[in-house]
């Protein structure tokens, strides 16, 4: 009886959340190439079930297989956990990414803007978290009771949020934690359509879409330095921050329209065609995007075709004119894949001048001027959503064995930075579950591709 009753309430949870009915894991043994199979195999077991630790609290992960980097309870609402959430949503781990989405909510400071990083509270505000602000970033957070979850799961902590990053002046990833907070609640959305869950939560995603648009600059961009890269900051307006806010805007229409709120909808769609409009303006040259308007020099375009270019046609912001021009440029350019890896910032990776990198500091770097200039997950995830809007099938299948064999011993660096003679050197953090996360995402989101 015990069991039937449990197996009863299960189902009402799943109804109402409209859950999948399996773990999509069990499509891999549909994958039809055996080498992507394996590598997806490798990403699921070794790198996002170990990092999904909820050692902190319900919902915690891990952005390393390990913990072995950004370890110590660190939570990173920016880039890493979306891109982690959309992955665990096709695994069928829908009350992991519910939780997640909860404890960062309580970080949402009351602009509406999400820090990109959250750590322990009595973590000091030195050298690369210098940018840590008490007390006015702590936030005490009181998790909910979930059965299977450690017990220090379940201890009350205070924590800390992290908005500045430690080059201040350019202050890079600002606009990350926040507009990737709406893109992860539009996935959960998108998966679960539970309008009372949405309903409950509408007010604070749209806060923070607010707060990315509080940040329009008379030139109607996002104003606003590296969406995701650090070094160099492209100091300014990031051609990629433009994109990315425009998709969030969109997914902010239709959260709003699933809301049930028709003016919010058609104001938000608005906003996203109205920066559009002046991301072309400034961005389209002839027949390709420029990478990022530099606050003092202008508009740079210096380093070949720039990860801005995937990411114009990934959320459709591409015109059918202007993709008849771009796309065979994007797809005829072979040193997007230095080494074979997929997939490069910039093409032309070592044309940066010193006016590009790192403002001067208080302490001494460590990093090299240059570090985000290499291939990198996130990179890869925009070249892939570019691929399945043009159904370039043969090309998101190659890409995709490429990272499966990039793979040591079934684990990810951070990044594959370019060398002169064409090849690509790993660096970064080990067992990063970057390139493990969108490897999921891009073939369990695409069976139709990639399984029999």
């Amino acid at each position: 009886m015990t069991k039937l009753l449990f197996f009863l309430i299960t189902a009402v949870v799943a109804l109402s959340l409209r859950l999948p009915a399996a773990d999509g894991s069990a499509i891999v043994s549909q994958i039809t190439d055996p080498e992507i199979r394996a590598g997806v195999e490798a990403a699921i077991n070794q790198n996002l079930l170990p990092a999904a630790t909820q050692q902190y609290y319900p919902g915690f992960y891990e952005i390393t297989a390990d913990g072995g980097f950004f370890g110590g309870g660190a939570s990173w609402p920016g880039l890493d956990s979306w891109q982690m959430s959309g992955a665990y949503l096709l695994l069928g781990r829908t009350q992991l990414v519910l939780d997640y989405f909860e404890f960062v909510r309580a970080s949402q400071r009351q602009d509406g803007a999400i820090p990109f990083a959250i750590f322990p509270g009595n973590t000091p505000a030195e050298r690369h978290l210098g940018g840590l602000r008490y007390p006015q970033d702590l936030f005490t957070y009181q998790p909910p009771k979930r059965a299977g979850v450690p017990a220090s799961a379940e201890e009350t902590r205070s924590w800390i949020g992290l908005f500045v990053h430690w080059q201040p002046k350019a202050n890079p990833l600002s606009r990350l934690g926040t507009i990737c907070y709406i893109l992860t609640a539009g996935e959960i959305y998108e998966h679960t359509q539970a309008g009372p869950w949405l309903q409950e939560r509408i007010a604070s995603i749209e806060a923070a879409a607010k707060e990315v648009l509080s940040h329009r600059s008379g030139n109607g961009l996002i104003s606003g330095s590296g969406f995701y890269t650090e070094l160099p900051p492209r100091y300014g307006w990031d051609g990629i921050t433009q994109c990315y806010a425009i998709h969030a805007f969109r997914q902010m229409a239709k959260l709003c329209d699933a809301a049930g709120d028709r003016p919010g909808a058609a104001a938000w769609a608005a906003h996203a065609a109205a920066l559009t409009r002046a991301f072309t303006a400034a961005f389209w040259r002839n027949d390709h995007y420029a990478e990022y308007v530099h606050a003092e020099r202008g508009v740079v375009d210096r380093h070949g075709l720039s990860d801005v270019n995937w990411a114009a046609v990934a959320f459709g912001i591409a015109d059918d004119e202007k993709l008849k021009m771009l796309w065979p440029r994007l797809l005829n350019e072979p040193e997007f894949h230095y080494g074979n890896m997929p997939t490069m910032t910039v093409t032309k990776p070592f044309s940066y001048e010193q006016w590009e990198y790192s403002e001067p500091l208080s302490f001494e770097m460590t990093m090299a001027p240059l570090n985000d200039v290499a291939a990198m997950g996130r990179v890869w995830h925009l070249e892939a959503k570019a691929c399945q809007r043009m159904q370039a099938t043969e090309r998101l299948v190659e890409t995709a064995r490429l990272v499966c064999r990039a793979a040591a011993g079934g684990y990810w660096r951070e990044r594959y930075h370019p060398q002169p003679d064409g090849t690509v050197v790993p660096a970064g953090a080990q067992k990063y579950c970057e390139y493990a996360a969108v490897l999921t995402r891009v073939v369990l989101g695409n069976p139709a591709v990639f399984c029999r």
